[in-house]
């Protein structure tokens, strides 16, 4: 199973990202979401309860971020079992540029699925996919519309350079060798 599309968030590219990785803001956008807690800064626990191909049960997962570019892209690993003997893999690249004043999310999930989830078939696990993303988006979106707009943060400080460039005194001790140089060489030779 493949789903690739892109949504337009309307906020901006770094709000966007840290909503996207926010615990708080995923619990409340993924549908059917019990809980999800967040083990370190690119790992997260995930509990679901969710009604697939006529399978009510509910599924304990893990969400992994790999090739984390952030506020800009990061790469998905899930994993999800449920109770009634069903599993889910999968991954997602996702990637955030600014467009029209907002946010352009784009993203290619790939998954599969074991056990009794397994046997109902791609077609109908696609459309139950791809409805559960577009319930995620829609939430998103609205929460995203309601909150403030901030400007980014500004970008870090670079520190400041060092070495003989960037100190008078250096530049002296230099002169001041060379001096003694042509000095010894003038008077003593």
């Amino acid at each position: 199973m493949r789903i690739a599309d892109a949504q337009w968030i309307p906020s901006t590219q770094h709000q966007t990202w840290d909503a996207l990785t926010d615990p708080r803001v995923l619990q409340k956008c993924i549908p059917g979401c019990v809980e999800v807690a967040m083990r370190s800064p690119t790992e997260y626990a995930v509990t679901l309860r969710a009604k697939i191909a006529g399978i009510d049960t509910d599924y304990d997962g893990e969400i992994l971020l790999s090739d984390v570019n952030a506020p800009n892209s990061c790469t998905l690993v899930f994993e999800g079992k449920g109770r009634a003997a069903c599993l889910a893999i999968g991954t997602a690249q996702v990637n955030l540029t600014t467009k029209d004043e907002g946010t352009r999310v784009a993203y290619t999930v790939a998954g599969m699925a074991g056990g009794k989830l397994g046997e109902c078939g791609e077609g109908v696990l696609l459309k139950a996919a791809e409805k559960i993303v577009e319930k995620f988006f829609t939430a998103f979106i609205d929460h995203m519309a309601a909150q403030p707009r901030l400007a980014p943060p500004p970008p870090p400080r670079e520190p400041e350079p060092r070495g003989l460039s960037n100190s008078r005194w250096s530049w002296m001790l230099v002169v001041l060798v060379i001096a003694v140089f042509l000095g010894y060489h003038t008077f003593y030779k």
